[in-house]
């Protein structure tokens, strides 16, 4: 795990080339504290900071070259496979000056070319300079585990892990995009390939980028399975998913630093501590996150040490209480890299796993989504034909409907159920029913902020609605239940949970593993035949399944809640005069973006319990991130 960095352009001076690469590397000294280095060449400039988890000596120096250093690789994540991919550069003639991962992968790349990243397992941001062709390579893994960012110059590109270092190059102007403003209010965080800054793009999950003669292209080289692929019979399929599972397991084990898990008490992580247990037999160092106030029902300690207990793990409880939360919140934020409703979780689970000696953990993120663990998964393939009929009803009948079952159930739901009902009006597909359980504040709520002047910039960026993202995602879906499945893949799980981990794990310099979501795991669940999540009663019961001699009793059938914080109690609390100062009227009004009124209504309305929490912390995690992050680089 590391932090990539680079400036492809034959016209900036290369001193100049350098020292911005030279600052971007220092913007990531966090996600890479062991060992830095910048690499120079005709037209392009590489950077890296390490963060040693395989090989700890100094021949896993970055940017790292091939045996007659005509290419040069910077790699940031971990291909878990190299130890079978080593032995077959081997075979062909490589030699090797170190023991780690990314040599391999430079290897594999004068062998194969950019068809080389079918063959990675595991996850990677990556950027290759070939010094024959003056072309760079640049790529994510399938699933977007690691990130990479890039903004285009006049003859070139730079490059990065994270925003802040885009930002520290002083290539990037620290300036907002309306337009992911505008995705932001409604999503809870930007989707790519748009970020929160202008003219930065995301380079998407399982795509790679060309960089020649000062232009780039970009192409997908991954995409999820059609339903069909695996072939199986439903009797086998427990099997041979935990054969998978094991596997992927002992691959994520790999190396050489100390590992741990996160361990919240459900089914996902604690089949992967159990199996973790399973691979390798030794003692496991698992931790958990909860708190001394707010709602009980929201803490999991008990259950996750009575899982930690019968599992025999070395278990460690993190206490905290809105005070300790409080006082983190700015660093917490800067480190979201750019805004997002979530992440906190992340942040002071990681936090606690690294001070205590601990620089990997593995995390059970990712089973919700690819086994239909969520109530969406149920309830809108079941709502899928009433929505049809919903859809083509008149919009009169529609909005009086709505309105009617806003007065019988207004009172007597929570506030966030209340705001659905009154959008039921709007909501004419499963899209929209997806939008409903999933963003955080509809278009014309968030809208209702803007002054004027920010009302007329949204307009002319012309941003795409909530819908049209959610729909672009499952063109070509083949029914209900496969487009929630790709909706979670990639807009909950993909955009928002693995960016967000990944950039508040490496907050800490603590290396986050997803093995559930390893690509061959995906590949085979996603490849099922359409049905496949009827036939096992329950979609998650088939990963239950394939563990449930390993795991405890009473696991199974516990009710899911997974790291929650009690965010909603502590803002109407002990963090309320936090909220208040952090969106009063002068702040917004110097801030320029949101009316002042509009706010402070929005601000007393969720004080009243009229309005849910996530509309009024996503402005508190905007404006926090705009003064610790843009603020300091504008001046």
């Amino acid at each position: 795990m590391c932090g990539i960095s680079g400036v492809v352009s034959e016209a900036l001076d290369p001193v100049e080339r350098r020292a911005a690469v030279g600052r971007m590397c220092d913007a990531m000294v966090h996600r890479g504290p062991d060992d830095g280095g910048v690499a120079d060449f005709p037209g392009a400039t590489l950077g890296m900071r390490r963060l040693s988890i395989i090989d700890l000596s100094a021949r896993g120096h970055q940017p790292m070259p091939n045996e007659d250093e005509t290419v040069w690789l910077v790699f940031n994540g971990e291909a878990y496979n190299y130890q079978s991919l080593r032995q077959q550069a081997t075979k062909a003639g490589h030699r090797f000056r170190s023991e780690t991962d990314s040599e391999t992968v430079v290897h594999l790349y004068e062998d194969h070319g950019e068809e080389c990243l079918t063959r990675l397992r595991g996850m990677f941001g990556l950027a290759i300079w070939d010094t024959r062709t003056r072309e760079a390579l640049l790529a994510r893994d399938r699933l977007g585990i690691k990130p990479l960012y890039y903004a285009t110059l006049p003859d070139g590109v730079v490059f990065a892990s994270e925003l802040r270092a885009l930002l520290a190059s002083r290539l990037v102007d620290a300036e907002l995009d309306p337009a992911a403003l505008d995705q932001y209010l409604s999503f809870g965080y930007v989707p790519p390939p748009r970020t929160i800054l202008r003219g930065v793009r995301a380079l998407l999950p399982g795509h790679l980028a060309r960089v020649a003669d000062g232009r780039i292209s970009t192409r997908r080289w991954w995409a999820l399975p059609p339903p069909g692929r695996t072939r199986c019979s439903p009797v086998e399929r427990p099997s041979q998913l935990r054969a998978l599972l094991e596997e992927s397991i002992r691959l994520h084990r790999l190396s050489d630093v100390p590992v741990g898990a996160f361990l919240s008490g459900g089914v996902d992580s604690a089949s992967v501590v159990a199996l973790m247990r399973r691979t390798a037999g030794n003692e496991v160092r698992t931790f958990s996150v909860g708190f001394g106030d707010g709602p009980a029902r929201l803490n999991e300690l008990a259950a996750a040490r009575e899982t930690a207990d019968a599992l025999g793990t070395d278990h460690t409880e993190v206490v905290l209480s809105a005070a300790d939360v409080g006082g983190c919140l700015d660093h917490a934020v800067a480190s979201l890299d750019q805004p997002s409703f979530d992440g906190l979780n992340t942040y002071i689970v990681s936090k606690a796993t690294r001070d205590r000696g601990v620089t990997v953990a593995l995390s059970g993120l990712g089973g919700d989504e690819l086994f239909g663990g969520y109530d969406t998964y149920r309830v809108i393939p079941r709502w899928h034909r009433a929505v049809r009929w919903w859809g083509s009803a008149p919009s009169a009948a529609r909005r009086s409907i709505g309105r009617l079952l806003d007065r019988h159930f207004g009172g007597r739901v929570g506030d966030d159920r209340a705001r659905k009902l009154r959008r039921l009006p709007d909501v004419g597909s499963l899209h929209g029913l997806y939008a409903l359980a999933r963003l955080t504040a509809w278009p014309s709520e968030a809208r209702a902020l803007y002054t004027d002047e920010t009302a007329a910039e949204v307009a002319a960026a012309g941003a795409p609605g909530p819908l049209a993202v959610l729909e672009e995602v499952t063109e070509g879906a083949s029914g209900p239940w496969r487009s929630v499945s790709e909706l979670e893949l990639t807009t909950f799980m993909s955009w928002r949970l693995l960016r967000d981990t990944d950039t508040m794990s490496m907050a800490h310099s603590l290396e986050v593993r997803v093995p559930l979501i390893d690509h061959e795991v995906v590949e085979f669940t996603c490849g099922l035949p359409e049905g496949w999540e009827a036939q096992h009663g329950h979609p998650k019961r088939l990963l239950t399944e394939s563990v449930s001699d390993l795991l405890p009793d009473g696991v199974v059938g516990r009710p899911k809640q997974g790291f929650a914080f009690p965010l909603e109690h502590w803002m109407r609390h002990e963090l309320r005069a936090a909220v208040e100062e952090t969106l009063a009227p002068e702040v917004i009004r110097a801030r320029g973006l949101f009316e002042p009124r509009a706010v402070s209504d929005l601000l007393r309305s969720f004080q009243a319990g009229r309005e849910p929490y996530p509309a009024v912390w996503q402005l508190v995690v905007l404006e926090r991130w705009m003064q610790g992050v843009l603020d300091g680089t504008s001046a």
